[in-house]
């Protein structure tokens, strides 16, 4: 069953199912064993029914985290942070056994830009440097301003860099935060060894937007694992070819929110008569899947305020597409076909269930819940 068939029940759909496939560096190496995908192992350890099987080796000391967004800052949290005091969060079970026999050590996170360019968030970084028995370490470049005359997010991104590097009374691991690093290459035979990186260099260091050209000169890191998170993109769901919506670079293509069947320059793709912008009837999209993987919750919620007005303004105009058609509308009628074909629609009822059952089992081990990874496991709660 495909998306086109919501169009038989719904009068509007809002796509904002988000960019969840992880961009690739296209590098040599990348295929090589030990190097994972971060938005991979960050659906292992929490729980996604479809990335409970993957395989993480945590055999090596040295971990390369290639990326400065806030997924690979908490890939080096899960990878720094003492198994005891995970143990007391919603993490999974599998996960917390398996980082219980982690032996990284070394966890170095590597970005192609500057300190003022990296898009982690203060709140993430904080987190990161007050992780207990972990020594917190980074280079500044000499010519970095004043924080006072930066925007506010890098003014206190630089604070609490500067503030950061400290040793303390016991060091177990160490978390080590480099710029203007470029990856060029994976070493190693079958296994990565190492990482290649060009230096970069910014062509206007005290500009949080400036770009970065390289230098030629190269350094290498060691590396028994590599985690990459440089960005996400979107996956087209089943059925939207009936729409003809193709995604554009990751993203669908939209007009404030209004999906449409050809993309604009902003997108990157001109196709003969690309002006016309035209709108598929009552299909909207929020988010990441309208925007690329960008911003943070309030500019996630910007976007959505931004859809929803469009949706109103189509329906004050008396827009066709939004007047109802069908006898079976909505939920009952989409249920129904769903049993048709030996589907399990499961209703909010159905949720409530499997969270109290999720909070039950959690409560057992002192955790806020132990969550279920078996969708089969899921059904079958509901049914008792």
């Amino acid at each position: 069953m495909g998306v086109d068939v919501l169009r038989r029940y719904y009068d509007a759909v809002v796509f904002a199912y988000g960019a969840s496939r992880t961009r690739k560096l296209g590098i040599p190496g990348e295929e090589m064993e030990g190097v994972y995908s971060a938005g991979d192992f960050v659906g292992w350890y929490n729980g996604l029914p479809s990335h409970r099987d993957r395989k993480f080796k945590l055999e090596g000391e040295n971990a390369v985290i290639i990326g400065h967004g806030n997924v690979a800052l908490d890939v080096a949290r899960i990878l720094l942070t003492p198994t005891d005091i995970l143990a007391k969060t919603d993490i999974t079970s599998y996960a917390l056994e398996e980082l219980k026999r982690s032996q990284v050590k070394n966890v170095t996170i590597v970005g192609r830009r500057g300190v003022l360019q990296a898009s982690f968030t203060v709140k993430e970084l904080r987190e990161l440097t007050n992780i207990p028995n972990v020594k917190f370490n980074t280079t500044l470049p000499s010519d970095l301003p004043e924080p006072k005359s930066l925007p506010r997010v890098q003014q206190r991104i630089v604070q609490l860099l500067k503030k950061a590097p400290f040793i303390p009374a016991t060091v177990d691991k160490t978390c080590t935060i480099k710029f203007l690093l470029n990856p060029t290459r994976f070493i190693g035979d079958t296994h990565v060894t190492e990482v290649d990186f060009e230096r970069q260099q910014l062509v206007e260091p005290i500009n949080p937007a400036s770009k970065i050209i390289a230098t030629g000169d190269h350094v290498q890191l060691k590396a028994d694992l590599v985690f990459t998170s440089i960005g996400y993109t979107a996956i087209p769901l089943n059925g939207m070819s009936a729409l003809h919506v193709d995604l554009i670079r990751g993203v669908i293509p939209n007009n404030a929110g209004r999906v449409i069947t050809t993309a604009t320059k902003d997108f990157g793709y001109v196709d003969g008569d690309a002006a016309m912008k035209e709108q598929v009837p009552g299909m909207y999209c929020s988010g990441w899947v309208k925007t690329g993987p960008t911003g943070m919750i309030a500019t996630t919620m910007l976007s959505a305020f931004e859809t929803g007005d469009s949706l109103v303004q189509d329906w004050n105009e008396g827009k066709e597409f939004l007047e109802p058609q069908a006898t079976e509308k909505g939920w009952e009628g989409l249920k129904q076909e769903i049993q048709s074909i030996g589907g399990n629609p499961v209703e909010w009822t159905g949720w409530k269930q499997i969270e109290k059952e999720e909070n039950k089992r959690g409560s057992k081990v002192g955790k806020e819940r132990e969550k279920m990874v078996d969708i089969q496991e899921m059904l079958d709660t509901i049914k008792t």
